[in-house]
């Protein structure tokens, strides 16, 4: 036989005195077990305080992160003004070279920066002291850049050549140039090269 009564689900709300309750921490397992109030107090200064360690390496990271991009920054816009000396010291002696102010003469001295290429020896360019201003020409004028900031350039006479439609009675005079350019801080230079066929 059915019964008609139906379980009654109803649920009454009343207070728990605080005295009643205990607290519950959790064991590894997962299930919680009846411990003293003091020993969960630790449980959560433990963990609090491995948060704080965690948010104050993360913190800590992140500021070294930042001043490394800021140091990268600061790099590459110094990188980038020496860029600019070099390549006025390149365009200053290439003006300087076509305009006839370095007649063929002056390379047979092989100083003051306008040098004879002997093709078993290394690039003058590579062996020069860029610092001395009896071995190469320093750029007179760098304008628009920070003070400090330095260019100089060489020119080395390479064998003549031959060019398309051109005659061997009459040769080509082949010009390398090579110019650099220093930052005001003293990094890392920067070396640019180009040949003037005239």
């Amino acid at each position: 036989m059915i019964s008609d009564r139906r379980p009654d689900l109803s649920i009454e709300a009343r207070a728990i005195p605080v005295s009643m309750v205990k607290p519950l921490c959790w064991k590894a397992v997962g299930r919680p077990r009846e411990v003293s109030e003091r020993r969960c107090r630790g449980f959560v200064l433990v963990t609090a305080l491995l948060l704080v360690l965690i948010l104050t390496l993360l913190a800590v990271g992140g500021v070294s992160l930042f001043g490394a991009q800021v140091r990268t920054a600061a790099n590459v816009a110094s990188q980038e003004i020496a860029f600019q000396a070099a390549e006025a010291a390149l365009q200053q002696a290439q003006t300087n070279l076509l305009s006839g102010a370095y007649p063929l003469s002056l390379f047979a001295r092989n100083s003051g920066g306008l040098y004879e290429t002997v093709p078993t020896s290394p690039p003058v360019w590579t062996t020069v002291s860029w610092t001395s201003t009896s071995a190469v020409i320093p750029v007179t004028a760098l304008t628009g850049l920070p003070s400090g900031v330095q260019g100089a350039y060489l020119i080395e006479l390479m064998p003549p050549v031959v060019v398309r439609g051109g005659t061997l009675t009459t040769p080509s005079n082949v010009y390398r140039i090579t110019a650099e350019g220093t930052q005001a801080t003293g990094g890392a230079p920067v070396i640019l090269q180009s040949v003037v066929i005239q």
